[in-house]
């Protein structure tokens, strides 16, 4: 009789190699791997272009509004310009009134006094016109 060689040898290489090639033919072939990350890189390219545009017209619009406001200050200060405020006439001190408001002032006096005194005759008029109540 013919003897027969055996020989004992591990399975685990085996079952790896298998998994090994079953994940390869699950994640697709190079070719779809590639594709796919041309369109990512597509995507962000996108991106890019739109945050560059949006860039470009903030910048536009932070230069015309600092002209506009170069343009609002001009304009402020020749208005301040013309508005002429003075506290006192040339050469008058610091508690003199001026001889125009001296004659404004009596004049507030007297038509404070006019109403006034038609305030009283007007008060005395209604209390003599109330009929007395019996007591």
């Amino acid at each position: 009789m013919e003897e027969e060689e055996y020989e004992l040898i591990p399975v685990s290489p085996f079952r790896r190699i298998e998994k090994r090639i079953d994940r390869l033919e699950k994640g697709g072939s190079s070719n779809d791997m590639v594709k796919e990350l041309i369109e990512v890189v597509r995507t962000n390219q996108r991106i890019v272009d739109e945050v560059v545009k949006i860039n470009s017209e903030m910048i536009s619009r932070v230069s015309d509004l600092s002209s506009n406001v170069t343009k609002l200050t001009e304009k402020m200060t020749n208005f301040l310009e013309r508005v002429e405020i003075t506290e006192f006439a040339p050469g008058q001190e610091k508690g003199e009134t001026p001889a125009a408001s001296a004659e404004v002032e009596e004049r507030i006096q007297k038509l404070e006094k006019r109403i006034n005194a038609m305030l009283l005759s007007a008060m005395k008029s209604k209390q003599m016109q109330q009929p007395r109540r019996p007591l």
